[in-house]
C-alpha cells in the first residue's frame, strides 16, 4: 500500500487500529455515545415537564376559584360531603336564623 508509493512515514500502520483485533474499544466508544445521548435526551426531557408545569395554575389563581353544588334536594341540618379538586368539602345546610 504504502510502500508502492515511496512512502517512508510508517506511523499511519503503526497507529492504525485494528477493528477486527480490537473490539472493545468500539464497544467503549458505542457505550460512551449512549451514554451522551441518554443524558441529552433526559436534559430536553426535563426541559419540556418544565416547561408544560410553568403553564398550570398558580395557587393564587387556584385559591380564587369557585364551585356551586345543588342545596335545594338536602333537608335543613343535614350535611352532605361533596368532592372539589379530589378533597372533601362538608356542606351543613342551616336555616336562616
Amino acid at each position: 500500500a504504502l510502500h508502492e508509493l515511496g512512502s517512508v512515514d510508517h506511523m499511519f500502520e503503526e497507529d492504525r487500529v485494528d477493528k477486527v483485533a480490537e473490539p472493545e474499544r468500539r464497544a467503549f466508544t458505542y457505550l460512551m455515545l449512549s451514554s451522551v445521548r441518554f443524558a441529552y435526551a433526559s436534559a430536553a426531557r426535563l426541559l419540556v415537564v418544565k416547561f408544560v408545569a410553568s403553564m398550570s395554575a398558580s395557587a393564587d389563581v387556584l385559591a380564587l376559584a369557585f364551585s356551586e353544588f345543588d342545596l335545594s334536594s338536602i333537608e335543613m341540618g343535614k350535611t352532605i360531603t361533596a368532592k372539589w379538586r379530589g378533597k372533601p368539602v362538608f356542606i351543613r345546610r342551616r336555616s336562616a336564623a
